[in-house]
C-alpha cells in the first residue's frame, strides 16, 4: 500500500472507512502517511496492541495545540484535551468530582422522560428523521441539563457545537475556518454569561461545581473553567448523538441481530459495547506530537514527529477480535477502545452508555416496526467523529 492510496477526505472514505482500515491493518507496523500533518508527514497507528500501548503511555506525547489553527481553537488549549500530566491530572481530578456516578444515575429519569417525549411527538406520523428529531435533541437536552444549560438555549448550543466539531478534523481542508471561529466565539461569549448567572444563581449542575472550584483554592483558572465547560458540552453532545445514530443504523442493517436483541433486551449492554466497537463515534485521535522517541511495532517514532491513533481500525483488528467485520451483540470480552485508553479515557463513558441503553430499549419497545426508509442515510463529512447527518425511519 502506497501513501497515495489513502485519502481520508474522499467521499468513499467518509461513507465507508473500513476498506481503508483493512489495508492499514495489513501493515505490521505504524504507517507513515506523507504530505499530511504540520511537518509533512504523520504516523498512523492502527493495530490494536500498538494503539493501546501508545494511548496508555501518554507521558510520551502531548496534544498538538491546534485542531485547525490555534486562532480558532485556543479555548481548548486550557482543557484536558490539550494537557498531559501534571496539568491533566489536576484538571481531571476537579472534573471527576462533578462527573460522579451518583450524578449520572440521577439523570436516568431525565433521560427516560425526554426519550418518551420525543417518541410521543413522532409516534402518530409513521416516519421521522432520527438524527434531527431524536438523537440530537436527546443528547443536547441531557448533556445541557447535566452541565446547567437552560433548555431555551439548547438550539443555539446545538448549532455552535455542530460547526465547531469540524475543527477536530485535521484531514479535511475545505471546511470554512471562519464559520468555526464564529461558532467558537459565540459559544465562549455565551458560556461567560452563563458562568456569571450561575455565580449568582447556583444550581446542582456541573458548571456550578466547576465555578466553586474556580472560586476556591483548587486552582481552576477562568480560562480553564470556560475551556472545560466547552469541551464537556461539545464533545459530550456530538459523540452521544453519533452513538445513537450509528447504533440504530447498525441494528437495522443487521436484522438477525436486531431480532435477537428484541427477544433478549437483557443483551442491550452487550449490544451497546458492540456498537461502540463496530461503528465507533470517535474514529481517531487528533494529531499528537512526540516529546520523546518511542518504538512502536518495531519502528522508531522520533521526537517531534506527529501521530494519529486510528481507533476505528484498532477496533476491527483481527488479531484482537474474532471476525472483526461481523456485528455480534453476543460478543464477549469486547475490549474496544472507543472511549480511549489511559489517562485520556472518556469520563463521559457511563453517561453515554446510560443514554444509549435507555433510548434503544424504549425505541425497540415503543416502535417495534421501525425500519429504514427508502431515503439512504447521509454521513457527516468528518473523518475524526463518525456520525450521521440524516437517518430516515418508517414504522
Amino acid at each position: 500500500m502506497q501513501p497515495k492510496d489513502i485519502d481520508f477526505g474522499s467521499a468513499d472514505f467518509l461513507v465507508d472507512p473500513y476498506p481503508t482500515y483493512r489495508e492499514l491493518l495489513t501493515c505490521p507496523e505504524p504507517f507513515w502517511l506523507a504530505n499530511e500533518g504540520p511537518n509533512g508527514g504523520i504516523w498512523l497507528i492502527s493495530r490494536y496492541q500498538d494503539a493501546t500501548r501508545f494511548l496508555k503511555e501518554a507521558h510520551t506525547t502531548k496534544r498538538v495545540p491546534r485542531l485547525m489553527t490555534s486562532e480558532h481553537i485556543s479555548p481548548f488549549d486550557h482543557s484536558m484535551l490539550s494537557k498531559d500530566p501534571p496539568e491533566h491530572t489536576r484538571l481531571r481530578a476537579l472534573v471527576n468530582k462533578e462527573f460522579t456516578l451518583r450524578r449520572i444515575e440521577s439523570q436516568e429519569q431525565c433521560i427516560a422522560r425526554v426519550v418518551d417525549e420525543l417518541i410521543a411527538q413522532v409516534k402518530s406520523r409513521g416516519r421521522f428523521e432520527f438524527i434531527s428529531e431524536f438523537a440530537l435533541p436527546l443528547a443536547a437536552t441531557v448533556i445541557a441539563e447535566l452541565l446547567g444549560v437552560p433548555r431555551a438555549d439548547q438550539g443555539a448550543f446545538c448549532k455552535w457545537s455542530s460547526t465547531m466539531v469540524m475543527g477536530f478534523d485535521d484531514f479535511r481542508r475545505e471546511t470554512d475556518p471562519r464559520q468555526i471561529k464564529e461558532a467558537t466565539l459565540a459559544l465562549i461569549h455565551y458560556l461567560r454569561e452563563l458562568v456569571e448567572r450561575r455565580r449568582h444563581e447556583p444550581r446542582d449542575d456541573v458548571i456550578t461545581g466547576l465555578i466553586r472550584a474556580r472560586d476556591s483554592q483548587e486552582k481552576l483558572s477562568e480560562a480553564e473553567l470556560l475551556a472545560m465547560s466547552m469541551l464537556l458540552l461539545v464533545a459530550g453532545f456530538e459523540t452521544t448523538a453519533n452513538l445513537l445514530g450509528n447504533g440504530l443504523l447498525t441494528l437495522l442493517n443487521h436484522p438477525e441481530q436486531l431480532s435477537l436483541l428484541k427477544n433478549h433486551l437483557d443483551k442491550m449492554p452487550l449490544a451497546i459495547e458492540e456498537i461502540l466497537r463496530f461503528e465507533s463515534p470517535v474514529q481517531r485521535t487528533t494529531f499528537r506530537m512526540l516529546v520523546e522517541s518511542i518504538e512502536i511495532g518495531g519502528v522508531t517514532l522520533h521526537k517531534g514527529q506527529h501521530v494519529v491513533v486510528v481507533i476505528g481500525a484498532a477496533n476491527r483488528d483481527p488479531e484482537q477480535f474474532n471476525l472483526p467485520d461481523a456485528f455480534d451483540i453476543s460478543r464477549q470480552h469486547n475490549r474496544h477502545i472507543a472511549f480511549g485508553q489511559g489517562i485520556h479515557f472518556c469520563l463521559g463513558a457511563p453517561l453515554a452508555r446510560a443514554i444509549a441503553n435507555i433510548a434503544l430499549v424504549k425505541l425497540l419497545g415503543q416502535l417495534p416496526g421501525a425500519c429504514l426508509a427508502a431515503t439512504p442515510p447521509v454521513w457527516r463529512k468528518n473523518t475524526a467523529l463518525r456520525g450521521l447527518e440524516s437517518l430516515s425511519i418508517v414504522f
